[in-house]
């Protein structure tokens, strides 16, 4: 029993790197249809390479309608990927 929680163990470490890649690749061919900005895709494949939930949902979105009903965590995930610039605040 111990042997076989072993090899699944290794077995999704493995492939885990490949989560991180697959994502990778799909974000910047999201951006390409999608006309979208890719820099933030190298950073959510690494969060994908961590989290292989996120992977999945990622692995789902498609189009601007699969992100907006994404779940929260997901958008999060992407938030974080794509940070938005700080508006200056007024002095006086």
């Amino acid at each position: 029993m111990l042997k076989a929680i072993s090899l699944g163990v290794a077995a999704a470490l493995l492939a885990a790197p490949a989560f991180a890649n697959t994502t990778e690749d799909n974000c910047k061919a999201y951006s390409q249809r999608n006309n979208t900005d890719p820099s933030g895709c190298s950073c959510l494949g690494q969060a994908a390479d961590k989290d292989p939930a996120l992977a999945e949902a990622l692995s789902k979105i498609n189009v601007p309608a699969d992100v907006d009903a994404a779940d929260d965590a997901t958008k999060q995930a992407i938030a974080q990927c794509w940070p938005q610039p700080e508006t200056p605040k007024s002095g006086g």
